[in-house]
């Protein structure tokens, strides 16, 4: 086998590898971020105020503040989760007549069962903008509690 040859096949070789690899961990990522999905509540209205949502015996609520929602300007996340024991809580915005890309907020415990976190709306070309705020829960199962609302841009 000449040099080349070896040369190229060890080349190959590193690149079969790297898209094993790649496609490996996002498949090991994908499955770690299972998350059984809830429906959203009916009749909520974050811009009237918290919104609850039951799970598994237990609730669920976020609230978002100020409540006008503004766009680009800080934004308070609150969930209280009762009757739950949950490790982590993050909350996930999304666009859903727009993508708008990732907007995950990891929240802090700050007594008990409830959680606050801080995040920021970005601006659109779309006047009103629905939006999903999906809590994504940690605990002896992993689940997906959305709440959706809007933004009306000025």
């Amino acid at each position: 086998m000449s040099e080349t040859t070896r040369g190229v096949l060890i080349l190959l070789g590193a690149a079969v590898l790297a898209v094993a690899g790649f496609f490996g961990a996002r498949y090991w990522q994908g499955m770690q971020d299972q998350f059984t999905r809830i429906a959203p509540p009916s009749g909520c209205d974050l811009r009237a105020g918290p919104c609850v949502q039951q799970v598994d015996g237990g609730s669920v609520t976020l609230a978002i503040a100020p409540s006008q929602i503004p766009l680009m300007q800080p934004l308070r996340l609150s969930v209280v989760t009762d009757g739950l024991t949950v490790d982590e809580i993050s909350v996930e915005i999304r666009g859903l007549n727009m993508d708008m890309g990732l907007n995950r907020t990891r929240l802090t415990p700050v007594a008990g069962s409830h959680w606050e976190g801080e995040t920021i709306l970005p601006l659109c070309s779309q006047r009103r903008m629905e939006w999903e705020a999906a809590v994504l829960l940690r605990a002896s199962r992993r689940l997906e509690v959305p709440f959706r609302f809007h933004t009306q841009r000025p």
